[in-house]
């Protein structure tokens, strides 16, 4: 599923690529992805994008927008010709077409007032000013959850999925089961720091494509931070900080990878990271 660097890359793109530009028609190919009349939008020029967590918004002229979400496997390509046979929409301009692709169809497009979009549901976005740790403090001290599942809750932080959430628990040392009200005030702090970390560097190698493959950019090409997993998909080969083979769990129904020494389970568990270092740093001085 595309994440906030896959979409906000794909947003980067878009503005390059279709701001300006007339939609001169739409044909929907799948009446399940795009529910709207698409004459609400034809002969409307396209005057800006953006993105709200994981949801990409065409601003059009007209006071209205096209909200999209890709869900699992929804592509936005910028091409001439029909590119791929999972094609759902296809909207023309006075130059160029963009294709929405959804193989799995859980994507879609509608169009909605401007005025109205309906994403105040959302959390902040890590990269805004209230993402701080006090924030999250006030989140993860409300549950009792495992900490991973509290990073996907996007009611509580914008844009975060599976990839950038076992990198950012790995980053900062945190077993993905780890009851989010126990965390101390220097692990969260640890977290939100990796959780910027991550995403910044999925931004820098415009998303990841994934094993799966279903995350390309509008002009077809890959994504590159797959290159740089620290442990997501990377179970059976050794962590990049202790040499230990990383593991694989299912949390809420999703892959989980983790390093059993660097995020003890046990140790993170019942007393947090915090005597996790205590028992490294007394175990170096026995040695010494």
């Amino acid at each position: 599923m595309p994440e906030l660097p896959e979409v906000e890359t794909i947003k980067r793109y878009l503005q390059r690529a279709i701001v300006g530009k007339t939609i001169i028609g739409v044909e929907i190919l799948s009446k399940k992805q795009f529910p709207d009349n698409p004459k609400e939008v034809i002969g409307v020029k396209i005057i800006s994008i953006a993105r709200r967590g994981k949801n990409l918004i065409i601003n059009l002229s007209n006071n209205k927008s096209l909200l999209i979400h890709l869900k699992l496997t929804g592509q936005l390509v910028v091409t001439q010709k029909n590119p791929d046979r999972a094609t759902r929409v296809i909207v023309s301009f006075n130059q160029g077409k963009l294709f929405f692709n959804d193989l799995r169809k859980f994507g879609w497009m509608k169009i909605v007032k401007s005025s109205e979009l309906e994403l105040t549901k959302l959390g902040p976005e890590p990269f805004w000013p209230d993402f701080t740790n006090e924030y999250l403090k006030q989140v993860f001290s409300k549950t009792t959850k495992p900490i991973k599942l509290v990073l996907l809750d996007q009611e509580k932080i914008a844009g975060i999925g599976n990839i950038y959430a076992n990198d950012a628990l790995w980053e900062a040392e945190i077993y993905p089961e780890r009851p989010a009200k126990n965390l101390r005030p220097m692990e969260i702090k640890k977290l939100r720091e990796a959780i910027i970390l991550v995403l910044k560097e999925g931004i820098l190698y415009e998303g990841s494509s994934a094993a799966d493959g279903a995350y390309i950019k509008p002009d077809t090409s890959p994504g590159s931070y797959q290159k740089h997993f620290r442990v997501y998909q990377k179970d059976g080969e050794k962590c990049q900080k202790c040499g230990t083979i990383i593991k694989r769990i299912n949390l809420g129904g999703r892959g989980t990878f983790f390093c059993p020494s660097c995020q003890t389970p046990s140790l993170n568990t019942k007393y947090g990271n915090v005597a996790q270092s205590d028992n490294r740093r007394d175990a170096g001085k026995a040695r010494n």
